[in-house]
């Protein structure tokens, strides 16, 4: 029987990146936002995305979470991302939840973590990202 892991080895990592949109290159700009760099495979436990600024746009820009090869695959693209208003979680693409919301849990990556920005660039607003992970692969980081 092969030795099973200790306790300290299941407790999920925490990551939080907080993105203050300014419509500059990698801050809301037409493209995309460097969220988190994976190496190896991880598992996300748990994911969470805050709005404690309201977003704003030119002309109805669109976001969304993924990685490069599916860049909605974390979380659903918005049509227009300044309906995410302070104190909103976003976790689908209508986001209405006010200060309470589902997690997104248990997604398998083995990419960089990004957010497309398309349409219109995002000129103000702050999101925060906390995420809770675990490394599936001996390389298997977040950071």
């Amino acid at each position: 029987m092969a030795a099973g892991k200790n306790l300290l080895s299941r407790v999920p990592n925490h990551f939080v990146k907080t993105i203050t949109f300014d419509g500059t290159a990698g801050n809301g700009a037409t493209g995309t936002v460097a969220i988190a760099t994976v190496t190896g495979r991880i598992l996300i436990t748990y994911l969470s995305a805050h709005c404690s600024t309201t977003i704003v746009t030119t002309a109805n820009g669109e976001i969304e979470l993924g990685v490069a090869s599916n860049t909605a695959e974390l979380i659903a693209q918005i049509a227009d991302a300044g309906d995410l208003i302070a104190t909103e979680y976003w976790n689908d693409a209508t986001p209405t939840q006010v200060n309470a919301s589902d997690a997104i849990v248990d997604k398998l990556v083995a990419a960089n973590i990004i957010l497309t920005v398309s349409t219109s660039p995002m000129t103000a607003g702050v999101i925060e990202f906390a995420l809770f992970w675990l490394p599936l692969s001996v390389d298997g980081n977040l950071a």
